[in-house]
């Protein structure tokens, strides 16, 4: 996921110009939006973050110096934020994979007693469509259960495709530092699925749709932990590209298979109206 601006807008958001402010935070919100879902698992704390990230944007553009892209500034602004940030969820979505391989096996436990004797049930388009949106929780959980740094680490390189160089201008490491972190998480999430996961190893003991049943079951008795939602529009988006990474039966190809969520069109109206209001662009 790249961050494309077009030559010349910073310059004249810089210069005050109230237009090009908007075109320069509508041509990053959406990346660093996706950027704030995958660091804190839930949509509403991403908002939250992404509406402070574009306000800190907006308001620090003036010590962008030109000696990095400015894809990369708003990378690291958005990533130091994220690293420090104190989220407003009443319950944490972070995980550990011990605690995550005890929810899987237990999913597939009262799975396999509900199948007991009814092995002939073909499983219904809406299993389908509760089997992917569980595989797509399942890897963001796994993203959760890496500290932050690592985790950050993770998105932006094996996620987003940033090169190894600028992915540690954007955590303020140098190149070393972030290929070690990288290392220790992929070692965790890789491990973790190639042991656990049927997407990516046949003979994995789990299977996403093996969890459907669990998940149904939690979610009417109000006990869903915090995770991430996905629309039915950003998962049909996805669908096609999905089923190819999957069949790819790679790690990181899996993780790779998420949508591209779509940020809310209000982050932006409210940024437009604080700026408006605060007097950083001159009309």
């Amino acid at each position: 996921m790249k961050i494309a601006v077009e030559p010349g807008l910073v310059d004249r958001a810089r210069g005050g110009e109230l237009v090009a402010l908007e075109a320069l935070l509508r041509a990053v919100q959406g990346p660093l939006y996706n950027l704030a879902v995958r660091m804190l698992g839930r949509r509403e704390d991403a908002q939250d973050a992404t509406q402070e990230i574009l306000l800190k944007i907006t308001t620090h553009l003036g010590s962008w110096r030109g000696d990095a892209a400015f894809g990369t500034w708003a990378w690291s602004v958005a990533s130091h934020h994220l690293l420090n940030l104190v989220t407003r969820s009443p319950r944490q979505a972070e995980v550990s994979f011990e605690t995550l391989a005890e929810r899987l096996d237990a999913g597939s436990a009262y799975a396999e007693k509900l199948l007991q004797g009814d092995r002939g049930v073909a499983a219904s388009p809406e299993d389908h469509l509760d089997a992917r949106r569980t595989a797509l929780a399942c890897t963001q959980a796994m993203l959760m259960c890496l500290d932050r740094p690592q985790r950050l680490a993770y998105v932006l390189d094996v996620i987003f495709g940033l090169e190894s160089p600028e992915a540690a201008a954007v955590q303020g490491i140098t190149p070393a530092a972030h290929r070690q972190r990288l290392a220790r998480a992929r070692s965790a999430v890789h491990g973790f699925m190639s042991q656990r996961c049927g997407l990516v190893t046949d003979g994995a003991p789990c299977r996403c749709a093996r969890q459907v049943p669990a998940k149904r079951l939690a979610q009417s008795r109000g006990q869903m932990p915090p995770g991430l939602e996905v629309s039915s529009a950003e998962l049909e988006d996805a669908e096609q590209g999905l089923r190819e990474l999957v069949a790819m039966g790679d790690a990181a190809a899996v993780m790779r298979g998420a949508p591209a969520y779509a940020a809310p069109q209000a982050m932006l109206q409210g940024i437009r109206l604080v700026v408006e209001h605060s007097g950083v662009l001159r009309q």
